[in-house]
C-alpha cells in the first residue's frame, strides 16, 4: 500500500537541493548536488532540502541524478535504496535470515508489546498522525501503529514484509543512513532496536537523516542500547546463563536470540555519549527510561524459552507444519508465519501486562538499554 500523500516526500536518497544557507548553497549541476553531502547536511541550518522525485509510470524519477526507482512485486512497496555504497550492510538483508527469525504475523506482543506501549506513550501517537518506522523489519510495529489510525511508512534495507504490513503500510526499501524524504516528510518517527547494528558514524547518520525526515518540530523516539549496566541487570545475566546451559540440554532454542544479535557493534559507550552524538546532528534528549529487564528475563527468556522448544518438538514428532506456506506458495518478499490462535493472544497480552512491570518499577534505574525521545534543538 503506497498512498498519495507519501509519494509527495519522498525524495532521491542522495542528491541534495543546490539551495541552502550561505553556508551549504552550492553552484552546479549533479556533481554539485551529491558532493560534499555529509558536510552540508549536517550544517547548522539543518541542511538543503532533498530532491523531490517525481512520479512517473511504475516507478519514481529523479530529474537530478536521473535515477529511476521502481515499485516492488505488485506495487507492495517502493524501492528508494541509494544507488552508491554507503556502509556496512546488515545479514539482516539477507532472505534465508529472515526466515530463519520467524517473524510471525499478529500484534507485538511481550517485550516487543512493552516497546510498542512506550513508543505510543512517549511519543503520544494519536490517529493521523504521520509518523516513519526507521527499521521496520517486516513491518510488525508498523502495521500495530496503522491499525490504531497512524499513517506509517517502514523503511527497511530488507525488503522482506507480512502481508499484514502490505495491506496496512505504506513500505520503502531505503537506507536510514540516506532516507529517501523530504524535509518535515512526518510529524514523528521511532526506530526500535536498529541502533546497536551500526557504528558511530553510522549512528550519527541515521539520527541527522531522521532529523530532516522529522522537520523543526518533530519527535524522535529510540530503542537501543548504551555500553552501561546496573545492580539489576545481573539477574538478567543470571537467567541469560541459565538458558546458556539449558540450550545445551536441548531445553531451549538460544541460536535464534544469538543470531539476532550477531552482527551487534554497540557503538553507543554511555548516555551522555549518546547525548553527545544526538547534539552533533542538532538533536537533544527530552526524556529517558531505562529497560532493566527482570519480569521479561524469568517470563520470556527462559519460561516461554522452554514451553515453545517443547511445543517445536511435538510438531516435528507428529509432522506438524507450523510454519507458514512454503516460499513457492507466495512473493519472495512477503514472509511471516500464521498469527497465533484467539486464546494465545489472550495469554500473551496478559503477560505483556506483567513485563511492563519492569518499566514501571525499575524505568529510574540507570541502566544500558533505554527508551528516548529526542527534538530538534531548535524546538
Amino acid at each position: 500500500m503506497i498512498q498519495e500523500s507519501w509519494t509527495r516526500v519522498f525524495a532521491c536518497p542522495v542528491c541534495l537541493e543546490r539551495a541552502g544557507c550561505p553556508q551549504c548553497t552550492v553552484a552546479g549541476g549533479h556533481d554539485a548536488c551529491v558532493s560534499g553531502y555529509a558536510s552540508r547536511a549536517s550544517c547548522a541550518c539543518g541542511g538543503p532540502n532533498k530532491r523531490a522525485l517525481e512520479h512517473r509510470g511504475e516507478g519514481f524519477y529523479c530529474p537530478c541524478c536521473m535515477t529511476r526507482y521502481p515499485f516492488g512485486p505488485g506495487r507492495d512497496y517502493v524501492d528508494l535504496l541509494p544507488r552508491t555504497d554507503v556502509g556496512r550492510v546488515s545479514h539482516y538483508a539477507d532472505e534465508e535470515f529472515q526466515e530463519r527469525l520467524g517473524v510471525r504475523e499478529g500484534e507485538p506482543v511481550l517485550s516487543a508489546g512493552v516497546k510498542a506501549r512506550m513508543v505510543s506513550k512517549m511519543l503520544g501517537l494519536a490517529p493521523g498522525d504521520t509518523v516513519i518506522d526507521l527499521g521496520s523489519g517486516a513491518g510488525k510495529f508498523a502495521t500495530h501503529f496503522a491499525k490504531a489510525g497512524a499513517s506509517v511508512c517502514g523503511v527497511d534495507m530488507a525488503p522482506f514484509f507480512l502481508s499484514s504490513a502490505i495491506e496496512n503500510v505504506n513500505l520503502v526499501a531505503g537506507d536510514l543512513r540516506r532516507l529517501p524524504f523530504r524535509k518535515g516528510a512526518a510529524q514523528k518517527a521511532y526506530s526500535l532496536d536498529v541502533l546497536e547494528h551500526l557504528d558511530e558514524a553510522g549512528v550519527r547518520e541515521v539520527l541527522l537523516e531522521a532529523r530532516r525526515a522529522i522537520g523543526p518540530s518533530g519527535r524522535l523516539f529510540v530503542y537501543t542500547h548504551a555500553m552501561e549496566s546496573s545492580s539489576i541487570a545481573s539477574f538478567q545475566r543470571a537467567v541469560n546463563r541459565l538458558a546458556k546451559r539449558l540450550g545445551r540440554a536441548g531445553l531451549v532454542d538460544a541460536d535464534k536470540e544469538a543470531m539476532r544479535k550477531s552482527d551487534h557493534i554497540n557503538a553507543i559507550r554511555s548516555h551522555e555519549h549518546f547525548d553527545d552524538i544526538a547534539k552533533s546532528v542538532g538533536l537533544r534528549v527530552t526524556d529517558r527510561r531505562y529497560y532493566n529487564v527482570v519480569a521479561k528475563a524469568v517470563v520470556e527468556d527462559l519460561v516461554l524459552k522452554m514451553i515453545e522448544q517443547r511445543a517445536k518438538r511435538r510438531s516435528e514428532a507428529i509432522g506438524a507444519a507450523m510454519a507458514s506456506p512454503k516460499a513457492s506458495e507466495r512473493p519472495s518478499h512477503v514472509i511471516g508465519r500464521r498469527a497465533p490462535t484467539s486464546s494465545a493472544r489472550f495469554v500473551a497480552r496478559g503477560l505483556t501486562q506483567v513485563l511492563m512491570l519492569d518499566v514501571a518499577l525499575f524505568g529510574r534505574t540507570r541502566t544500558g538499554p533505554f527508551f528516548g525521545v529526542l527534538e530538534p534543538l531548535s524546538a
